[in-house]
């Protein structure tokens, strides 16, 4: 010990009691470790060796070794220390337990990472308050941490850094955190309360986010994704739960010989007001930042062993601008950004903002035109938002398909401004804006039911046309709903029946509102706009519902009107006159049967809803016949 002056205090038998000490005070003790400070009073025990150091006016504290060093600074500070026999059979002063108070600094760091020898890691701890609890010293082992206690806004800091290429980042802050600690320093378990964070920052810019009241993290040692299968043995030893401190780091409790591996996150568990973020990196090239996944919980679990983040308590997410999703349980991969959703799955897409000025440059309208997350979901060929309520859902983040199942009894329903489609199993393809309803098993009954809104006939008559099938493939690009298997159709008090019916919707309207809107839900109640704090959908303004332009019916027609039923191969409806054309086959023409003038064919049936008429046009005779039902 060193100092500009001290004052020591002795027992009647002549040891040391106490010693006070001023201006430039340096301490060390036998197993290398040093502090500082202005002023210090140490407490003596009857062999004159320090038990206690309190410390003032700025405090700072080193301990080094090969590759391994730890150094801290305060305003203030309390050591505790015990004495060990030596090799040599001597005593030895050892640190046992320190606390350091106001603008605390605690860094770990730590020269060569596995398969990296040039690389650095790092652990800072920073807080107004950090208590420290070291291993019991052993004959000629190293100061080793084992249990860390931060307050005043503690936050904790690891960085791995390698030789080339950027670094990694993981930091965790909260009110209060406990750290627990192995062999070498490890960090194994780390428990927080009161507005806990947790940041990740990966190596290829993309960052992770994850905060709530409560935190109970665990952490593991990881070797390189490079690391050779049968190479294992070459890396240090790593301490697992029920190991003793011997096994693990050698023979007196020391740094293992060789690079460290890299402490990484196993498993994090956070309560009440979890909020997550995932900003994916930005590709090179690229105009504008791609979008972020936000999520909120009251619970949420992650385990590294698979990469799943598990939320309940009513989860939801959103996906930028463009969806927002909630249900009973979300289980979301971080390594491939896939999406589970069971339980009361509500989910509402939108497109975002585009042209004028809020949009930005005219790459950037690109890059976000080109960007999956960014392309709207093809609903029924409106403006407003498509929203979707189903039992469970699967979002595929590949290949930007999000599924969505129900049952034949309670099927997922989805539904645009005044149009809605309900079946066992809606799939959303936002990359090739395709829509597809359909069972579950490839079975043969209609489970598919779809409502579009439109105008009909001369006078453009408001109107429902109800569509059951099989199955529904709908291309927002072509605007083209293609209906399979047992297709049924009615429209007024006109009903079509086929084996398949393709229904063509007319191009949507320029400068269509396309965001911010909404449509009604699928029983024609109060228009919808998104999700709100709870998942519950929330009122907006209507947008611009589809228009049908003409519908294809082929395979077994059977066309019926009040009083008459006509039958053939091929019918063509016209939405803007409201005219039907059946025709057949040279070998089966078509044929109309009603209730005063019996049965007539021809080669064409021309059917009128405006005014009940029909036009029965003949083969090669051309002949005419005006066909009128009395009302």
């Amino acid at each position: 010990m060193r100092a500009d002056r001290a004052t020591l205090y002795f027992r009647k038998d002549g040891t040391t009691e106490k010693i006070d000490a001023q201006g430039h005070v340096q301490m060390k003790t036998d197993t290398g470790v040093t502090m500082g400070s202005e002023t210090a009073h140490i407490l003596m025990d009857a062999k004159s060796q320090p038990t206690q150091a309190d410390l003032g006016g700025g405090v700072t504290f080193a301990s080094a070794r090969a590759n391994d060093s730890m150094h801290g600074t305060a305003n203030e500070g309390t050591l505790h220390f015990a004495t060990v026999a030596g090799a040599d059979g001597k005593t030895q002063t050892a640190l046992t337990h320190a606390e350091f108070r106001q603008k605390v600094n605690y860094v770990d760091e730590v020269a060569g990472l596995a398969k990296d020898p040039r690389g650095r890691a790092e652990k800072l701890v920073q807080g107004e308050k950090l208590d420290i609890d070291f291993a019991p010293p052993t004959p000629g082992g190293q100061l080793e941490a084992r249990r860390a206690i931060a307050d005043g806004s503690p936050v904790v800091t690891m960085r791995q850094m390698p030789s080339k290429g950027p670094a990694t980042m993981t930091r965790i802050s909260g009110d209060h955190l406990v750290a627990l600690l192995a062999a070498g320093n490890v960090l194994r378990q780390l428990d927080g309360n009161g507005n806990t964070h947790i940041l990740d920052e990966a190596a290829d810019g993309s960052q992770d986010t994850s905060q709530g009241d409560v935190l109970h993290a665990t952490f593991q040692q990881q070797a390189p994704a490079d690391q050779k299968p049968g190479k294992e043995t070459a890396q240090p030893a790593v301490a697992k739960a029920g190991t003793s401190p011997k096994s693990a780091a050698g023979k007196h409790g020391g740094q293992p010989a060789g690079p460290r591996m890299e402490t990484v996150i196993d498993t994090a568990t956070q309560d009440g007001h979890v909020v997550l973020t995932e900003t994916p990196a930005k590709k090179p090239g690229a105009a504008t930042q791609p979008e972020t996944l936000t999520a909120w919980a009251d619970h949420s679990e992650y385990h590294a062993s698979d990469q799943v983040l598990h939320l309940t308590g009513s989860p939801r997410i959103h996906q930028g601008e463009t969806m927002q999703l909630s249900s009973d349980v979300v289980d979301y991969h971080r390594d491939t950004q896939d999406a589970t959703a069971t339980g009361t799955v509500k989910a509402t897409y939108t497109q975002p903002p585009q042209g004028g000025a809020a949009a930005g440059t005219q790459s950037e309208t690109k890059a976000n035109a080109q960007s999956p997350a960014a392309n709207p979901a093809p609903g029924m060929g409106g403006s407003g938002p498509v929203h979707v309520i189903a039992e469970r859902a699967a979002m595929h983040h590949a290949t930007n398909v999000s599924d969505f199942y129900g049952t034949v009894k309670t099927p997922a329903r989805m539904w645009q401004d005044t149009d809605s489609l309900t079946a066992p199993v809606i799939e959303i393809d936002r990359n090739k804006n395709l829509l597809k309803a359909h069972d579950a098993d490839d079975g043969t009954q209609p489970v598919v039911h779809a409502n579009f809104t439109s105008a009909f006939g001369a006078k453009h008559q408001q109107s429902v046309a109800r569509v059951t099938s099989q199955t529904l493939v709908y291309s927002d690009q072509t605007r083209l709903a293609d209906f399979r298997g047992d297709v049924r159709m009615e429209q007024a008090t006109e009903i079509i029946q086929c084996d398949d019916g393709l229904v063509f919707l007319k191009p949507a309207q320029a400068g269509a509102k396309k965001t911010g809107g909404s449509g009604s839900n699928a029983t024609g109640g109060e228009s919808t706009a998104g999700l709100g704090a709870k998942g519950q959908i929330s009122q907006g303004a209507t947008g611009q519902n589809s228009q049908i332009d003409h519908v294809i019916a082929t395979g077994h027609v059977v066309f019926t009107q009040p009083g008459r039923k006509a039958e053939g191969e091929k019918l063509v409806y016209t939405a803007d006159d409201g005219h039907y054309v059946l025709t057949g086959t040279p070998e089966a023409l078509p044929r109309m049967t009603d209730s005063v003038h019996g049965t007539t064919t021809g080669s064409a049936l021309l059917f009128n809803s405006q005014d009940d008429s029909v036009v029965v046009s003949g083969g090669k005779s051309s002949a005419v016949t005006d066909t009128r039902t009395p009302k």
